[in-house]
């Protein structure tokens, strides 16, 4: 039993390691009504409520189970770990008519082109690569990485 204690301590620098990730970092909203709050914990008011699921938003910070989030207006603050997702989006901008790719060339044949503010499942990224590649509902293509937001410039992707 000691013997079982002392390989558990031993390992748990590496378990708690590997929860680690990058800030900051993508996700989604993982659900159609998150509170937003002015700071780590129940306690702190709602400031704002999202209701659009797969919403993109940037992690920009971590406090224990609390997550500090910038959505695509750059409004900020904090939700639970739990009401975020590691599924992959990126959003439209609002004031652009964006292009969606049956390839991944500039010079490809369009597959849709798309107004407003959209959400697209990321399927693939490459990190040399200006395109991603892309699904919405049934229809899938390539859109440019500095098109949308949810993404970095370099930054690698894999469903």
């Amino acid at each position: 039993m000691k013997c079982l204690f002392g390989l558990m301590l031993c390992l748990l620098p590496f378990w708690t390691a590997a929860e680690e990730l990058p800030l900051p970092r993508f996700a989604s909203l993982k659900s159609n009504l998150i509170n937003l709050r002015t700071g780590p914990g129940e306690r702190f008011p709602i400031d704002w409520v999202y209701k659009r699921q797969d919403l993109p938003v940037e992690i920009t910070d971590e406090f224990e189970h609390w997550r500090k989030i910038k959505d695509f207006e750059g409004t900020t603050g904090w939700v639970h770990k739990k009401m975020l997702s590691g599924k992959r989006t990126v959003m439209t901008r609002p004031d652009q008519k964006i292009v969606l790719y049956k390839k991944e060339k500039e010079n490809a044949a369009p597959t849709a082109y798309l107004n407003g503010l959209i959400i697209l499942t990321v399927i693939r990224c490459e990190a040399l690569s200006p395109f991603c590649k892309v699904r919405l509902q049934d229809l899938t293509g390539y859109i440019k990485k500095n098109e949308v937001f949810g993404l970095y410039p370099n930054e690698e992707v894999d469903e």
